[in-house]
């Protein structure tokens, strides 16, 4: 599955932080890149699709899916499982693509560890002001401890963006993806 010419592009950063949005932005103007979908087990947000903004698993589907190692990496985060599935992988290769993942600093650690070669990407907040803001935004969807368990794993996960060879700042949507096209064009193809 990861030979030489097989290259990734991994994005991280806490979350909040824009991911999905810079992701989505990216997809649409860069037409070699296609998701990679992962999978989870946490309940879909509103407007997300299941094949399309995740595989939504069940634990015990998930679970099995870790002991048939059908996942090429996979943490548990908030009580749920998240994790790219080789398959996913393999059909984006088969394209001629390159994989776009989502991942958070653990799972991109676990591709590195496994070869996969590649840019990788870590999304920054301006500041954890904004950051809270953001999340508060969508509280709607999550209670406030959730919000502050979240920020407090931003935190964390901010002091490993040093293991990440590109740090974009989503300070401004256009702006940012307009860095991570810049970053993609001049090393992943």
């Amino acid at each position: 599955m990861n030979r030489p010419n097989h290259k990734i592009l991994v994005v991280s950063g806490p979350s909040g932080v824009g991911k999905t949005t810079l992701c989505g932005h990216l997809l649409r103007l860069e037409r070699r890149i296609k998701p990679g979908i992962t999978a989870t087990t946490r309940k879909p947000r509103p407007g997300e699709k299941d094949g399309r903004d995740y595989h939504f698993l069940t634990r015990t589907g998930f679970e099995n899916g870790i002991r048939s190692k059908k996942f090429v990496e996979y943490t548990r985060l908030f009580g749920n499982y998240y994790g790219t599935p080789i398959e996913s992988l393999n059909g984006v290769f088969k394209q001629g693509k390159y994989p776009l993942l989502r991942v958070d600093v653990r799972g991109a650690r676990a591709l590195k560890r496994k070869g996969f070669k590649g840019v990788y990407i870590f999304i920054l907040p301006p500041d954890v002001k904004t950051l809270r803001q953001r999340l508060v935004k969508r509280q709607s969807q999550e209670s406030l401890a959730e919000i502050n368990k979240r920020l407090k794993r931003a935190r964390a996960e901010m002091r490993y963006s040093r293991d990440y060879e590109f740090h974009v700042i989503n300070d401004r949507i256009a702006r940012a993806v307009g860095e991570m096209r810049q970053i993609v064009k001049k090393h992943l193809y």
